[in-house]
């Protein structure tokens, strides 16, 4: 039975008021003997809908409130506990219209219990002499509460831009981020969270090309180059051409392109490698061999030899001496240079300073193809004890949980082209240099299959170090089967399929409602 509003209430006492008084008929004392257990039966049923509706508000209140106090120091004093715990409860249930709530805290054996209780008026039900019922709650939580490393790994590829995804999204992250800070109470390292907007690569910031595990001549083990002479520096052609390096990033090669193993020089398959995408040939001179001319999405310099052959043009590192075109590519949209497609905001590496977390939010831009190999990754790196930024505890470190909250709006993609280099250049090169196993092919399909093939193994062993993960897809169509974002999340309460952009910000809250309850038992 759903709840009865004062509306119809007050209609069917109006009824028992009329049959009440009616002289006609012999029913009349036989339902004056009804009306009153049914009006009673009608009121008890709304009573004790509102008791469960106040009684969930009293306990995420009351969750709130451990949570927070459990990251006091135990010798804290009795006083305060009490007094913290009664400001938060009222805090969070400000303007519910509760009446007086009683808040008590007790501690012992290294376990802290917030108790809430307050009574609400009855309506109907006090015809029988009950004219209030209880709405208790009660959390339990441990000192030395687990603490959170949480990565936002976000899709920034340029489908965000529709049907008003980024913004609901950037709103619904902020929510999240400001639900699980309220929980953080004055404990710096209860909380910290790193962002990582990707698409079909990730930008961790130009102000790490110095830093030692970057390496601006691709290393042999990463496959074929984009070059034809071998140890071309991609940082000295930025410099030539004086254009500042964007902070994007290329993938390293199998196996580390699954694996948080740590760049070192003495293994340089494991260092990072600078996107730069390089100048496809003059469309002027390189035909498909009719009367049209093969695509051209990215030509910006000059090639400045006489070769017809599309690899020999685009190979010559010498052009790159001179600044490079201005404008935008017709095909793409990008902005013509070594840095097209580069266009995200760099990621975010952990932190316990909120407003920084809740800045980055607010300033993703949408660009790209979706890479989410790429971007889970660089979830992990910013979660991992290991280089390049080795921010995160110890795995297996006691009280901290390592998590990830991935969204897409799309499947893995990397879009077929019709010239020599049957792709776009991305954060996995050309399909050509053979980065990825099985994206060398023109079938999108099966490129979507060898990028959901290396999704699932990455999945399995951020799990394996017991990393926990949430999925989330948003506005795809159901007739796209999830199957590899379902069996990334690590069980299948961890997977939510958001097909209507609107129903976003309850999923994110009920993620950081989830969240919460991984640290606290009831």
């Amino acid at each position: 039975m759903g709840i009865v509003s004062a509306k119809g209430i007050d209609k069917l006492l109006a009824g028992v008021r009329r049959w009440l008084e009616s002289r006609d008929g012999s029913l009349t004392p036989i339902f004056a003997l009804m009306a009153v257990p049914i009006v009673m039966a009608t009121g008890a049923t709304l009573d004790i809908s509102r008791q469960a509706s106040y009684r969930s508000d009293l306990q995420a209140a009351v969750d709130a409130a451990a949570l927070g106090l459990a990251h006091l120091p135990s010798t804290t004093p009795q006083a305060t506990l009490n007094s913290d715990a009664l400001t938060w409860v009222n805090a969070e249930l400000a303007g519910k219209g509760y009446g007086t709530i009683a808040v008590s805290v007790t501690s012992s054996a290294g376990k802290l219990t917030v108790n809430g209780s307050t009574t609400i008026p009855t309506t109907l039900t006090a015809m029988a002499g009950i004219n209030s019922l209880p709405v208790n709650a009660t959390a339990t939580v441990a000192y030395g509460l687990s603490h959170v490393e949480l990565a936002l790994v976000l899709d920034n590829t340029g489908s965000m831009a529709q049907n008003n995804k980024l913004p609901t999204l950037v709103s619904s992250a902020t929510s999240l981020v400001n639900t699980l800070s309220a929980s953080a109470g004055s404990d710096p390292t209860a909380l910290k969270i790193s962002v990582v907007p990707f698409s079909m690569t990730v930008n961790v910031g130009s102000a790490y090309q110095t830093a030692t595990w970057m390496s601006g001549v691709m290393p042999t083990a990463y496959g074929s180059d984009i070059f034809s002479t071998s140890n071309v520096n991609r940082f000295t052609l930025f410099q030539q051409m004086g254009v500042t390096w964007g902070g994007c990033v290329e993938s390293r090669p199998a196996p580390y392109d699954v694996s948080d193993t740590g760049p070192s020089l003495s293994t340089p398959a494991t260092l990072f490698v600078p996107y730069f995408a390089p100048d496809e040939p003059d469309n002027n001179t390189i035909s498909s061999g009719g009367h049209s001319y093969y695509s051209f999405p990215n030509n910006y310099l000059s090639d400045g030899i006489t070769s017809t052959s599309w690899t020999v043009r685009q190979g010559n590192a010498a052009k790159y001496t001179k600044a490079p075109a201005t404008g935008t590519s017709s095909s793409t949209g990008y902005t013509l240079g070594p840095n097209a497609g580069c266009a995200l905001t760099p990621l975010l590496r952990l932190t316990n300073n909120m407003t920084t977390v809740t800045s980055k939010l607010n300033s993703m831009v949408a660009v790209g193809d979706t890479n989410i190999p790429m971007g889970m990754m660089w979830g992990w790196h910013t979660l991992s004890p290991s280089a390049p930024f080795s921010d995160g505890v110890a795995y297996g470190t006691a009280n901290t949980m390592k998590i990830v909250v991935m969204l897409t709006d799309g499947l893995n993609q990397n879009t077929p082209n019709s010239n020599p280099n049957t792709s776009y250049y991305s954060g996995d090169g050309y399909v050509w240099q053979n980065r990825v196993s099985g994206l060398n092919t023109t079938s999108q399909t099966a490129r979507q299959t060898a990028l959901d093939t290396r999704l699932s193994t990455l999945c399995s062993n951020m799990k394996a170090q017991g990393i926990i993960i949430y999925t989330v897809r948003i506005d795809v169509a159901t007739t796209n089967s999830p199957a590899v974002l379902q069996s990334c999340a690590t069980s299948t309460d961890k997977f939510f399929d958001v097909p209507n952009v609107p129903d976003l910000p309850t999923v994110f809250a009920n993620i950081a409602g989830s969240i919460g309850h991984l640290r606290i038992a009831h």
